[in-house]
């Protein structure tokens, strides 16, 4: 499991389920961590793991099982690690907006 906001810069939101993806031994320390190094994030990757998250909490929410995410988690979840409180103006279960508000942190 990886935190896509790093837990030790981000302890707030480190046990937070929308703030954690699976991840395969060579998805981890290849591509999100480069070369191995924990320390560092590959914002590329980190913007492609935001936007997998996404999906897969529509996909929660959306479906008729067990809801496990909360739309309003993930949102302060962005809001904490894009350091960005217009992120929580979003309405509830606007996917597209949180999908352009992504997309809008990592072009910049």
């Amino acid at each position: 499991m990886h935190h896509i906001f790093p837990e030790a810069d981000y302890p707030e939101i480190c046990y937070f389920l929308e703030n954690i993806i699976a991840l395969t031994p060579t998805q981890h320390l290849g591509y999100a961590h480069p070369y191995g190094r924990t320390q560092e994030i590959d914002e590329q990757y980190q913007h492609l793991l935001l936007l997998a998250k996404a999906d897969r909490i529509q996909e929660n929410l959306v479906a008729a099982v067990e809801d496990i995410y909360e739309f309003s988690k993930f949102l302060y979840v962005l809001n904490v690690g894009f350091d960005d409180d217009s992120v929580m103006e979003i309405s509830d279960m606007d996917f597209q907006s949180v999908v352009n508000k992504i997309n809008v942190h990592y072009a910049a």
